[in-house]
């Protein structure tokens, strides 16, 4: 087991999607200490962990679309307007970030160079 010296941190292009959910961009980098770099590794090495780095983010938006899907299934059968717009932009927040992911590509694959 390879013992990282150095982890990625969570794109700028998440963070800033993400600034008001301060405990999600902790959750992201909790989730990227799984992955890193560490002096000597391969450029083999280092595209499986660019890779592993692509799903754990992808992964963990993963759940968070889910819980905001959830949230908005809750908040839609409560009939409460303002409880569901929220929802419903969480909702759609929680997709871009998920759908954003490959705007991360450059950012990450230069922490793996």
């Amino acid at each position: 087991m390879t013992t990282f010296t150095e982890h990625p941190p969570v794109p700028k292009v998440l963070q800033e999607a993400l600034k008001d959910y301060p405990e999600l961009i902790a959750e992201l980098q909790e989730g990227l200490k799984t992955v890193g770099r560490a002096p000597g590794m391969s450029k083999a090495q280092l595209t499986d962990q660019l890779e592993a780095t692509i799903a754990v983010l992808e992964a963990r938006l993963g759940v968070f679309a889910m819980r905001a899907a959830e949230e908005r299934t809750r908040a839609n059968a409560t009939g409460d307007e303002e409880a569901m717009a929220d929802a419903k932009a969480n909702d759609l927040l929680m997709f871009d970030c998920r759908s954003s992911v490959p705007d991360t590509l450059g950012e990450l694959a230069a922490f793996f160079a």
